[in-house]
């Protein structure tokens, strides 16, 4: 299964890599996404629900990667994931095998990028689009689980479910709470005033 998973990493790095190729990023756009990346990393240390197993849930950090794809584009989105999540290092790293550590520090986060593949264009289907990121996004966490993190299941309880379990109320309610967020921004308004910068510049 590791060996299984390393293979998808090295792939999904290269098609990452082949795709910043095609789309490249600006300097005012590399400046953005550091800013949103940053924002992201500290509303993640803004917890208002801690568990005493680890983990809780924070002041929506996933939003600002999403509206990065959004706003700019899947490529922006996907290396500001990447950038949040090796931000996150600084608040502690548990890493047992490098295969893990891509799991949970830089897949998890950069899936967030993917909130723009539908596109912004309706408020439909920005909604569509970040629920596709979360889940995603829940979903590599939880295949870490899975994988690396069977010990901590309680007795009785199968992994899977643990794990499952243990990621919903965690990542995949942050997920939802940001959702909730991003339907409420106007992103056509922002979108708007990017398009307008863009031709001054």
């Amino acid at each position: 299964m590791i060996t299984i998973i390393g293979i998808a990493s090295a792939i999904i790095i290269i098609l990452y890599l082949i795709d910043l190729k095609k789309n490249p990023i600006n300097t005012k756009q590399m400046v953005v996404i550091a800013m949103l990346s940053a924002v992201a990393f500290i509303l993640s240390l803004i917890e208002f629900i801690r568990y005493p197993q680890d983990g809780g849930i924070s002041l929506c950090s996933m939003m600002p990667v999403m509206l990065l794809s959004l706003l700019y584009g899947r490529t922006a989105g996907l290396t500001g994931g990447i950038i949040f999540g090796l931000l996150s290092l600084l608040n502690g790293a548990y890493v047992v095998h490098p295969v893990q550590f891509l799991l949970d520090y830089i897949f998890a986060t950069m899936a967030l990028g993917l909130a723009g593949v539908f596109g912004s264009e309706s408020k439909l289907k920005a909604i569509m689009g970040s629920l596709l990121a979360v889940t995603v996004s829940v979903f590599v966490s939880f295949l870490s689980g899975v994988v690396f993190f069977r010990e901590f299941a309680p007795p009785g309880m199968g992994v899977a479910l643990y794990s499952f379990l243990y990621n919903f109320t965690t990542a995949g309610v942050e997920g939802i709470l940001s959702i909730v967020a991003i339907a409420f921004i106007p992103l056509e308004r922002f979108k708007k005033q990017i398009s307008t910068e863009s031709k001054v510049a």
